[in-house]
């Protein structure tokens, strides 16, 4: 999962990189960090949060609300199967009880949070 999310920011950098934009430094930048669950305080449960960001172009809406079914790709034809952003989401939400988060500006790039609950 975080391979193929890091597989699509270095894609996403390095599509923007291609369009000559003066200036423009392509940064995929991961973090990891434990942290409350919403309600959670004090002793309460915990999850881990990995996030992966880049500076690439962003998701335009009409596209964010597709991108976890599988077979959609906005790659050209041999780039993606579609496949890669629906297994993760299937592997993180049902396999691991966590949820896939994404976040994105269109113009400014994208944010994909893991985040497991610790048991």
């Amino acid at each position: 999962v975080i391979l193929n999310l890091i597989t699509n920011a270095f894609y996403a950098v390095n599509e923007k990189a291609n369009s000559d934009i003066e200036g423009y430094k392509p940064t995929v930048k991961i973090t990891s960090k434990r942290t409350p669950l919403l309600g959670g305080v004090g002793g309460g449960p915990q999850s881990v949060q990995i996030s992966i960001s880049d500076n690439g172009n962003g998701i335009p809406d009409k596209v964010k609300e597709k991108i976890f079914q599988p077979f959609f790709t906005t790659k050209p034809t041999g780039q993606g199967t579609g496949l890669g952003l629906s297994m993760s989401y299937d592997i993180i939400t049902k396999g691991h009880s966590g949820e896939l988060l994404v976040t994105t500006r269109q113009g400014e790039g994208t944010t994909f949070k893991i985040i497991f609950p610790i048991i």
